[in-house]
């Protein structure tokens, strides 16, 4: 059966299964499903959690003998399969398919993965899931629809979702979820009542984005090396600014590369930017990069983000917070690479 991510917790008040599914390409939407569930498992008395990581060499022969181990600790039991992309091979197919035919009531197996292609989703092991358990697919909020997730989730924990304060958030965060709910989360701590003074946290916000990943981004976007080496300066310290820092360049540059490309064909910049979904703000920005910036010279900003995120995963051996501040300053075209 397939679920509506917005409908899951609704969906589970009435019922707990024992096979869900989830994927889709936005971690913080595919890891809320997940608590989700897992949270109305323990609830019910799943006491005890078993994780399996599965990539390509995986033995799942290992999941067969947990399923059929007979725990010490709890008589109902969570097992949980991250997968590392949807192609499991001949036996990963085989071992979920015998896996979703046979699962036992005592036992609630979840599965997780990323995106999934069509072919992926017509695969017997997908089959074999949605037929006996429930699928669970997350999408990736489009700036659009932004505000609206954003209110959702304030009166979810509480709090006023005053379309103003929403709309600057959203403006702030321009798609980045995981930055939204980190806001969202500030602003429950600072009302716990829910009443918030609107004033007075747009002001604050105001005053903060100078400090923020995006308007980082923004600064070399447009060009200004100085303002950008300040902000850089004052957050790349932080623990996590690596890591957000990456991942917003990622989409920001994989965006602008797919605005190129389609420019080579509308030649109307005003055009591709509002089938892109440019915020009106932005738009004066992105045209003049998408005019600064080459194609070959956006791919290799693209391929050095690579590195910088294997190295952050620790694959790679680059000095992180050198590299990060040369890609910025290129992407400000303050310096190039030797073609």
């Amino acid at each position: 059966m397939r679920i509506r991510p917005e409908q899951l917790s609704r969906t589970l008040a009435k019922q707990l299964d024992s096979i869900y599914f989830v994927f889709g390409p936005e971690l913080l939407l595919v890891e809320q499903s997940l608590t989700y569930i897992k949270n109305t498992a323990k609830s019910q008395g799943f006491d005890e959690h078993v994780n399996f990581e599965i990539n390509g060499n995986f033995d799942w022969s290992k999941i067969t003998a947990e399923l059929s181990a007979t725990s010490l600790f709890s008589s109902k039991r969570i097992i949980e399969c991250r997968l590392k992309t949807g192609k499991i091979g001949v036996k990963g197919s085989k071992a979920l398919t015998e896996i979703a035919a046979n699962i036992n009531d005592d036992i609630l197996f979840i599965v997780s993965t990323s995106k999934l292609d069509k072919p992926q989703q017509k695969s017997k092991w997908f089959k074999m899931l949605e037929t006996n358990g429930n699928i669970v697919q997350v999408w990736e909020v489009q700036r659009d629809h932004l505000v609206g997730w954003i209110a959702n989730h304030m009166t979810e924990l509480g709090l006023e979702a005053n379309p103003k304060i929403t709309e600057n958030i959203a403006h702030y965060t321009e798609g980045n979820l995981l930055a939204s709910m980190q806001e969202i989360q500030k602003l429950k701590i600072a009302y716990p009542d829910g009443n918030i003074d609107i004033k007075y946290y747009t002001q604050q916000l105001t005053q903060q984005s100078q400090y923020t990943v995006y308007n980082l981004i923004d600064s070399a976007l447009i060009g200004d090396s100085n303002q950008m080496l300040k902000i850089y300066n004052l957050m790349i310290y932080e623990t996590a600014m690596p890591i957000i820092l990456s991942g917003s360049l990622y989409r920001e540059i994989k965006s602008i590369i797919n605005m190129a490309i389609e420019l080579q064909q509308v030649k109307q910049v005003s055009i591709v930017m509002n089938n892109h979904m440019v915020w009106k703000s932005k738009q004066a920005t992105i045209s003049k990069v998408l005019k600064r910036l080459s194609y070959q010279h956006l791919q290799k900003i693209l391929l050095l983000l690579g590195r910088i995120d294997r190295s952050i995963k620790g694959v790679d051996n680059l000095n992180i917070i050198d590299e990060l501040r040369i890609l910025l300053l290129n992407l400000a075209g303050k310096t190039s690479w030797d073609q």
